[in-house]
């Protein structure tokens, strides 16, 4: 394939990228819990994915969908809240008639195959925790959902407890990715399962400088092409280490050594990439802008923006943000309200497994910056 038709990097499909970097923590949890199936056990948690939107959450869902896979010990269910828009469409996911009535002569005792038989020709809520037992007592199941924070709230009641009492019984993980808005939407459900999770909760937030660094860096080499570390700083700095911006580089810097055949990229073809990949980011940019719009939180929005100016990685308090949030008039309940609201969005968000005093920090800081700008 001619180099220049060669896609390299890749923004914003949820594809894997050349180079899946900065994801270590996350991806040892999830290779331990694979561990634990591929034994015949479930893990101590189920896991969850939170962050921005961008960061990569539906990466890591399709890299351990692979890592499933190839085992060849577990089975894999990759779904979307728009696959199960009902509970009865949950059952037939996930335990289909067809798939159960071949487990009924196996894995399953003498006193329960009449019931299971009767089960097997229905599709109704209230029978998917023993069809699932039945089906994960022969082959382990993983259930990887992604935009989990969309879940209609009966069908992620009945997943959520299903989950709950299967993996008492036989290997099982439930594998969500969501938006920092997926605690409040479980609260709808009525379900402890967040708080259950212990260090199944996994923040995906943007890369740290080495590893936004090894994700442009490392493609590129394996294509005998050199980045120099000025340029190579320049990236770093503009893509704020948001995964997806860090893509979108990585796509135009290679365009521009395809086009002109170079070994070596420099600030010059930095330069020329900067335009193309501006104008990506002003449209996603706008995207955000109206939705916040849409939401009536632009003046919210713009108040936080002074709290996170110290630095791309600024840090603030609950205290901080409601002292910025106190500006645009409104009283303490619509604060809070505010703060959530963002916090759904993931304009700001508050990273899992801290310590108290709990830290908020910027989904994208330069996005700040564009809203501003808009307002």
């Amino acid at each position: 394939m001619n180099p220049a038709n060669r896609r390299l990097f890749t923004p914003g499909d949820g594809a894997m990228p050349p180079v899946l970097s900065g994801r270590e923590e996350q991806q040892a949890v999830l290779s331990r819990c694979l561990s634990d199936l591929v034994r015949g056990e479930s893990p101590p948690h189920n896991v969850v994915l939170i962050g921005p939107r961008g960061n990569g959450k539906t990466v890591l869902l399709n890299w351990f969908k692979r890592e499933c896979r190839a085992s060849g010990a577990v089975d894999v269910a990759a779904l979307t809240p728009q696959d199960i828009p009902d509970s009865r469409s949950l059952v037939a996911e996930l335990s289909p008639r067809s798939a159960l009535a071949r487990l009924l002569p196996r894995k399953v005792g003498v006193a329960t195959v009449g019931s299971l038989e009767w089960e097997a020709r229905t599709d109704t809520p209230a029978h998917l925790t023993r069809r699932l037992i039945a089906k994960c007592s022969a082959k382990p199941l993983v259930v990887l959902l992604d935009e989990a924070h969309t879940l209609d709230v009966r069908v992620g009641s009945a997943l959520l407890n299903a989950s709950q009492q299967v993996r008492d019984e036989a290997p099982f993980l439930l594998v969500l990715a969501a938006t920092p808005g997926l605690p409040s939407h479980l609260a709808k459900m009525d379900a402890s399962f967040w708080n259950r999770l212990g260090a199944g909760r996994l923040g995906v937030g943007r890369l740290s400088e080495d590893a936004a660094r090894t994700a442009l860096q490392e493609p590129l080499k394996a294509q005998n092409v050199h980045l120099e570390e000025d340029a190579l700083d320049q990236v770093v700095d503009e893509s704020q280490r948001y995964p997806y911006f860090v893509q979108l580089w990585g796509e135009a810097l290679w365009q521009q050594r395809s086009a002109a055949g170079a070994t070596s990229l420099t600030s010059r073809h930095v330069d020329v990439a900067r335009p193309v990949v501006s104008a990506q980011a002003a449209e996603y940019y706008q995207d955000r802008y109206r939705e916040l719009e849409a939401a009536g939180l632009l003046a919210a929005a713009v108040a936080v923006r002074p709290v996170f100016q110290a630095s791309a990685d600024a840090e603030a308090s609950d205290r901080e943000i409601d002292a910025a949030l106190e500006s645009t008039g409104v009283d303490a309940a619509a604060r809070l309200a505010a703060r959530e609201e963002l916090n759904r969005l993931g304009y700001i968000w508050c990273p899992p497994g801290q310590l108290p005093p709990v830290t908020w920090r910027a989904g994208i800081p330069s996005l700040m910056a564009h809203v501003q700008r808009q307002f």
